[in-house]
């Protein structure tokens, strides 16, 4: 039920509003995440590299209420070990502990596209993948080249 008041909208107990987490973690160097409903609403870009293990779920929780999440989109690949590993593994906790439908994307775009390039592609591939996911399932990282994370002799 909505009650029009003033210029606004209130929404009654029956009505709840469907919001989707998109998470993008493809580079060590920097990651996005956004919240959509019908349209992508508002995404956050952290440049800082090397703290996606600090910071992507921090950034998450400020952008987003748990409890109206109704799915999660991720970047399953190409790109960075480190990144796409910490990204895919923070989704499938989350849809996990919030009984969600997730989604992964392969996007076979360059590494230098924008990260708003990235979250507007993640977000036409799956909005429509995400409302046919009836459990949550594990989302694997889709890696293009072999790890590099020892140092060369």
């Amino acid at each position: 039920m909505v009650v029009p008041l003033g210029s606004g909208w209130i929404y009654g107990l029956n009505s709840r509003i469907i919001m989707y987490l998109i998470i993008s973690t493809d580079k060590n160097s920097c990651f996005s995440v956004a919240r959509a409903k019908s349209k992508i609403e508002k995404i956050v870009t952290v440049k800082k590299p090397f703290k996606q293990t600090e910071l992507l779920l921090k950034n998450i929780s400020s952008l987003i209420d748990f409890k109206k999440v109704k799915g999660i989109i991720v970047n399953q690949g190409p790109g960075e070990f480190s990144a796409l590993r910490i990204g895919i593994s923070t989704a499938n906790a989350l849809a996990f502990a919030l009984s969600l439908p997730i989604v992964g994307i392969c996007l076979k775009v360059e590494l230098e596209a924008t990260e708003k390039e990235k979250i507007e592609l993640l977000w036409q591939s799956g909005k429509s993948k995400i409302t046919k996911v009836k459990s949550s399932k594990i989302i694997l990282p889709y890696y293009d080249k072999e790890p590099n994370i020892t140092v060369k002799k």
